[in-house]
């Protein structure tokens, strides 16, 4: 059954749309315009999508065989503790739409104050990221069509429109604010160590066996690229997709480069 909370995602939506789109009124117009039309270019751009779709594909080979099902057996009879139920239960807050998203916004707001703001720059290019990733993870998460564990007897495999758990909304919606405090210091061990913080609230959705892995790990690269394209095109990037062909195995290669 396809599962929809209209109230709550409308008002959320709104709530985002408000708040990026609001400067549009102010003398800043034509610089936030240009912003979100450059964020949409650049969500969409070939590489992105091509990145996105062996995502996907990796996504799918994990949800529809029995990959998905050990890794969430395995964690749960063996890893999970009360230790990390203790973790768990901070690092899920991050993932909380009805809290995290205000926030973004108000945060964004300062920079209608003080336009040098980095706190205001923060929370515009969370907003940001949310807004250019935020339908396209909706839209996935039911056209996978993916159950939660122990929900539905046909496990993590895809359904499309069944119903809307193929991609984490938490893990999203965590890993965002950490992913774009990341892209914004430029000190490399900061820099990671913030990047390792933004597996938090993916991790949490596992733990609390409330996502299978490959849609925690779906959720968090979506989050990823939402973020890249705020941050705009990464032309010194490459990627080079080429076929293996072995006596006893076959498949394709990907490399992705930085110049």
């Amino acid at each position: 059954m396809l599962f929809i909370r209209p109230c709550s995602m409308v008002f959320l939506w709104l709530l985002i749309v408000i708040g990026v789109f609001c400067p549009v009124f102010t003398c800043a117009s034509d610089g936030v315009m240009h912003d979100l039309l450059s964020d949409q270019r650049n969500y969409y751009s070939k590489d992105r999508l091509l990145r996105l779709g062996f995502a996907f594909s990796g996504g799918a080979i994990l949800a529809n065989t029995f990959f998905d099902e050990e890794i969430q057996s395995h964690y749960q009879d063996r890893m999970r503790s009360k230790k990390t139920d203790d973790f768990s239960k901070h690092a899920r807050f991050f993932g909380e739409r009805d809290y995290i998203i205000p926030i973004s916004l108000a945060l964004a707001s300062l920079s209608l104050v003080e336009e040098d703001s980095l706190i205001g720059e923060f929370g515009s290019k969370t907003a940001r990221s949310y807004f250019v990733g935020g339908i396209p993870v909706f839209a996935m998460q039911r056209i996978t069509g993916a159950g939660r564990p122990e929900e539905h007897d046909h496990g993590s495999e895809w359904r499309p429109l069944d119903d809307s758990n193929g991609v984490s909304g938490h893990a999203f919606i965590g890993a965002v604010p950490f992913i774009v405090a990341a892209r914004m210091n430029d000190n490399i061990f900061i820099r990671y160590a913030l990047y390792a913080a933004s597996l938090a609230t993916p991790f949490s959705r596992v733990n609390d066996n409330a996502h299978f892995a490959s849609q925690a790990v779906l959720g968090w690269y979506m989050a990823y690229e939402a973020v890249g394209a705020v941050h705009g095109r990464e032309s010194n990037k490459s990627i080079a997709v080429a076929p293996v062909v072995d006596r006893d195995y076959y498949g394709l290669t990907v490399s992705v480069s930085w110049k």
